[in-house]
This record gives C-alpha cells, structure tokens and sequence, in this order.
C-alpha cells in the first residue's frame, strides 16, 4: 500500500512538473504611445482579440520605447520593456514563449527585438517571434486589399501616411505605392512623415492627376502623437497652403478588425 501511494505521488509530481513545461504564453510587443485614446482603441483591442483567438494562452504585453515606458511611469502606470516581459514569464514558469510585435516592417524595431529573443533563447525550451505586418508580398496586397475597401471620392487623393525609416525596409513604402498603381487606383498614395515617398513627391504625383480634395489616413497602428500633430496638424496645412479641401480620417491600423486577423495569422504560423 505505500509503494502504491508513493507510486502515485510520484506520478502527480511528474505530471504536474510536465503540465508546467508545457505553459504556453503570447507576448505582444507593441512600440508604445502616450495616447490614451489611441492606446484604448489600436493596442488594447489587438490584445484583446488575441487573447480571444488564443484562450488557453497566457496573453501579456511590452512596450518596447523606453521613453514611452518612462512617461507612462510618471502617470503611475508601469509597462514592462520586452526583456522584462520575457525574464517575468521565464520566472513565471512559462517555457513556450511566442512573441508578436505589432511593428509595421521588418525594420529597426524588429531587428532588436530578434536580437532580444536571441540573447534569451537559453532560458526557453521555445522562443520565438513572429512576422511583421508588412513582411510579405501577400500581406502587403492584403493590407491594401483592406484599406482601399473604402473608395475614394471623385477628385479625391487618399493619402497613407507612414512614419518613415532610414532602415532598407523603408523600400516596403515604395512597394505599396507601386501596387497601388498596378492596380490602378490612381487616386491612393503612400507617402511618410521621415522617409520615402516624401510629402513634396506625393504632392506631385497628386498635381499630375489633378486632384482637388485631399484624405489623409495615418498608415501606422495608433492614433497617436504622429497622427494628431504631425498629420492632423502640418499635413493638413500643407495640403491647404497648396490649395486643396483636406480631411483627415484619424484612424489607426490597430481600430481594423481585419488588420488585426493578419497579426493573429502570423501568431498562428508561427505555432505551426
């Protein structure tokens, strides 16, 4: 009788210490901002669908700007960085870590967030990270597929406008103008606030076609600081100085539940 009981103790031991090898949890890094509305409806609403796409995972975030983490520390809210995230999880017992960044591109973001999950890869039975939105052709062709389901109207430019890089996945903004154009939606550019196209080069291309109105659409996941200074703000007056109606849909990529569905494809690909 007490070998069998040690027998099953034993057994219970074994099997819960397998139950906790196998945790699983989801990490979303996203940049961060410091605007609370943006935040509530693009960051918080990705979590959330992630988190109903994925039930039996542990879902929790990072902010990867350490000066947007350290703003919202002043407010008395705390955000942790994506190494603290990944070591709290390890602590936590979570062997199985996959980790989705809400960035754009394949750029300067990602590149020290694969550099990060590397750094860690001991600590883990499985680390790994997911694609970017924009990693492939087809998302490209996605995403636009998604956001030109609005059409524009008559005399109308819809602009798209991207933060901007210096890293060689800037190119990723010139692809999507020239699918656009293999499209021929003349009316829809791609321009950025820091990068290429430039705002005097889609000014151009909007003069070619004569244009007389102007939309523009932030092309980043929040509604934040860019999208309510820089283009709400000196977009929307440059386009006026130069003589156009100009509007402005402030809206960030994460409010669209189908931008929101390819993050949660590449969460699952990278389960596969």
């Amino acid at each position: 009788m007490k070998r069998a009981t040690f027998l099953l103790m034993m057994l219970c031991i074994c099997m819960a210490s397998f139950a906790q090898a196998e945790k699983a949890a989801i990490l979303m890094v996203h940049f961060g901002t410091t605007e609370p509305t943006g935040r509530a409806l693009s960051l918080e609403t990705v979590n959330k669908d992630v988190k109903a796409a994925f039930p039996d995972m542990e879902v929790r975030q990072a902010y990867a700007s350490a000066i947007i983490r350290n703003i919202w520390d002043k407010r008395g809210e705390h955000f942790y960085s994506p190494q603290e995230a990944l070591m709290q999880l390890r602590a936590d017992g979570y062997e199985r870590v996959y980790v989705q960044s809400t960035t754009l591109m394949e750029g300067y973001e990602m590149t020290y967030l694969r550099e990060a999950i590397a750094a860690l890869q001991p600590f883990f039975k499985v680390l790994k990270a997911g694609n970017p939105l924009l990693y492939s052709v087809e998302d490209c062709q996605q995403v636009l597929d998604i956001l030109t389901q609005d059409a524009a109207e008559k005399n109308q430019a819809v602009v798209l406008v991207g933060h901007g890089t210096t890293h060689p996945s800037t190119a990723v903004y010139a692809m999507l103008q020239t699918m656009l154009q293999e499209r021929e939606q003349a009316n829809w550019f791609v321009s950025t606030i820091e990068g290429y196209p430039t705002q005097e080069m889609t000014l151009k291309s909007i003069q070619q076609h004569k244009l007389k109105k102007v939309l523009l659409r932030p092309l980043l996941l929040t509604a934040g600081d860019h999208a309510r200074n820089d283009i709400s703000k000196e977009w929307k007056s440059f386009f006026e100085e130069q003589g156009y109606d100009v509007s402005v849909r402030l809206q960030g990529l994460g409010e669209i539940q189908a931008i929101r569905n390819i993050y949660i494809q590449h969460i699952k690909d990278m389960l596969k």
